[in-house]
């Protein structure tokens, strides 16, 4: 009997509460992110600020769900859908297909059309971006020093 594929695209906490809301039901779960870690966003200002360190505010996506036997985590990014054929293009050319699809896929820095702000400002969405805040912040005091 065919038990329905279900594609999540995005580890982030919707992915992640879709995940979790179906590691018991009888169907299939890939879990698809572009990094290995769910990022627990609310605290990168305290990345940011050398408050913590990057490891205290990553999971490692593998080890969340390593109990539920019907969740695959696959680590790669989405950059295609074909939602005629139920199938989903990586960016490495690989084909996954579905039964159901769940976009989770986050959101990014909105500068509402200010370009001077977008040139100048920092972003604080991901891991990277805090630790670019954090080493500019770094930098200006090593220079007034």
């Amino acid at each position: 009997m065919h038990r329905p594929r279900v594609l999540i695209v995005g580890a982030g906490f919707g992915g992640l509460a879709c995940s979790r809301s179906l590691a018991r039901a009888p169907v299939d779960v890939v879990l698809i992110d572009r990094n290995n870690y769910h990022l627990f966003t609310p605290l990168l200002y305290q990345v940011a600020s050398s408050l913590l360190n990057p490891s205290d505010i990553v999971f490692p996506v593998r080890q969340v769900f390593r109990r539920a036997s019907n969740i695959e985590f696959v680590y790669g990014e989405v950059v295609g859908v074909d939602l005629a054929e139920k199938t989903v293009r990586l960016t490495d050319g690989r084909p996954l297909s579905y039964d159901f699809l769940v976009l989770a896929t986050g959101s990014q820095t909105n500068f509402y059309g200010m370009d001077s702000v977008k040139e100048s400002a920092f972003g604080l969405k991901d891991l990277s971006e805090a630790l670019e805040l954090r080493n500019h912040v770094l930098s200006c005091f090593e220079n007034a020093a």
